[in-house]
């Protein structure tokens, strides 16, 4: 399947999409032919955007759609930068247009959320953002959630569930350490039906990435459900888990965190493989965090857990 731009949309790239869409345009516009008194983009009928036409309302109109999406915090230089950039396409709109425009996209940039430097999404139970890479050549982030289900059909909608046997290690391995810790507080049996999905339908794109490299997003996630243990909005975390309960090194590691720097200004910490080898800049701001197995990435969690609540670890 070839990638296109639309699939950014999808698979949570919004700033990548944003930033591609605006240098589409940066290319040029002209008057167009239908309706001379409407800008066009005739660059952005050469790729596929997801927009319905190639005029300067269709492109606001995608990149205000982006923007809502966007999860959470952009720093000041990002979203000056967009601010700017997006403002000189409004001034190319309709007349009538442009106060509407300005009064929609210019102020999303400035809401609580994206302009907010203490914004941080909540804990959750099962859920974890995780880091993949489609075809060796795209790199996105994505939530992977863990369900418990009395009943195999008792949910209908199958287009997120992924296929049972790809984190059959990683349920094995919170099994067995549960066992060994002699853990009494498991709120449901392991032999419930356990699945996993993901945050949108993009199944065709999670085909072709390699799942394993989220085989300890995985085991944290059961975790998670089984001991009541909420995993921080703040971490992202890749990796994948062998039968021994030691993470391996995630594939394209550099690409994956560059996308939490430009896509994830809200993540804090990133946890990866011991020995992990890196070759990008990293922020003060981000902390990255080894561990060599499963049990030392169960003490981070638990570790910030108790420092967001203002105790001592």
């Amino acid at each position: 399947m070839d990638f296109n731009p639309k699939q950014h949309l999808d698979i949570g790239n919004y700033i990548k999409y944003l930033d591609e869409i605006l240098n589409k345009c940066d290319k040029g516009i002209e008057y167009c032919k239908i309706c001379p008194n409407e800008f066009v983009c005739s660059e952005l009928e050469k790729d596929d955007y997801g927009l319905p036409g190639s005029t300067i309302s269709d492109v606001l109109t995608a990149i205000q759609y982006a923007l809502n999406k966007i999860p959470g915090y952009l720093n000041p230089d990002k979203r000056k930068a967009l601010r700017d950039h997006i403002k000189n396409y409004i001034n190319e709109s309709p007349f009538h247009e442009r106060r509407i425009w300005e009064d929609s996209i210019l102020d999303i940039l400035l809401d609580d959320k994206l302009a907010n430097p203490v914004y941080k999404p909540k804990s959750k139970m099962g859920e974890v953002r995780t880091l993949l890479t489609y075809h060796s050549r795209i790199n996105f982030s994505t939530c992977l959630k863990c369900l418990f289900l009395e009943e195999v059909t008792a949910f209908q909608d199958t287009t997120t569930i992924l296929p049972e046997d790809v984190f059959l290690c990683s349920v094995m391995v919170v099994n067995q350490f549960a066992q060994s810790k002699r853990i009494d507080n498991i709120c449901l049996p392991p032999t419930s039906h356990i699945k996993y999905r993901i945050e949108e339908d993009i199944m065709k794109i999670v085909a072709g990435c390699d799942m394993q490299n989220a085989g300890l997003s995985a085991a944290l996630c059961y975790y998670s459900l089984l001991t009541n243990l909420p995993i921080p909005g703040n971490i992202a975390i890749t990796g994948g888990l062998d039968v021994q309960g030691r993470i391996i090194p995630s594939n394209f590691l550099d690409g994956k965190i560059e996308v939490v720097l430009r896509e994830l200004h809200f993540i804090e910490e990133i946890l990866v493989a011991k020995d992990s080898s890196l070759s990008i800049a990293i922020p003060n701001k981000i902390k990255i965090t080894e561990v060599g197995n499963f049990e030392q990435a169960l003490d981070v969690v638990r570790n910030r857990n108790t420092l967001a609540k203002g105790e001592k670890p």
